[in-house]
């Protein structure tokens, strides 16, 4: 939920400060940085083979909880690196959305506004909305698994 609103955020701040000029800034600062962040997606793997070389060699159970803590350390570099490409791709499209928009009705009298900021980021708030529920509903169901296996033991 946090990252669609920091990012519905994003959308509205910039649209109010510059328009849609303000939203392809933002796009392409994120996208400037890519690269980077990506990269920090070949650090888990790197870490996942060290520990199992260091378990197929006998290493001890001390180099295997580091090499288990820095795997941890990967997983997570890569989901945040992830996110960020996902939000970068989002203020990508509404960029292209408003150009195209700009292209089609330059000539013609076509009429239509999904290009406006406020509409795709309520769109992007209820695009989340199933999701935050279905979530909400299996930690539910997760939780009253759990109690029900306490009672049964």
């Amino acid at each position: 939920i946090l990252p669609t609103l920091i990012l519905v955020a994003a959308i509205v701040a910039c649209n109010e400060l510059s328009g849609q000029y303000g939203i392809a800034l933002a796009a392409v600062g994120m996208l400037g940085t890519l690269a980077v962040s990506l990269s920090t997606d070949a650090y888990g793997p790197v870490a996942d083979n060290a520990g199992g070389l260091a378990e197929m060699a006998g290493l001890g159970p001390d180099v295997r909880a580091k090499t288990d803590s820095l795997d941890a350390l990967g997983n997570t570099t890569a989901a945040m690196g992830k996110g960020f490409a996902v939000g970068s791709a989002v203020l990508t499209a509404l960029s292209l959305l408003a150009a195209f928009k700009h292209e089609a009705t330059k000539d013609k009298v076509l009429h239509f506004e999904i290009w406006d900021p406020i509409l795709l980021a309520g769109t992007l708030l209820g695009a989340m909305l199933p999701f935050f529920f279905a979530a909400l509903t299996m930690m539910s169901v997760g939780k009253a698994a759990a109690e029900m296996i306490d009672e049964v033991r």
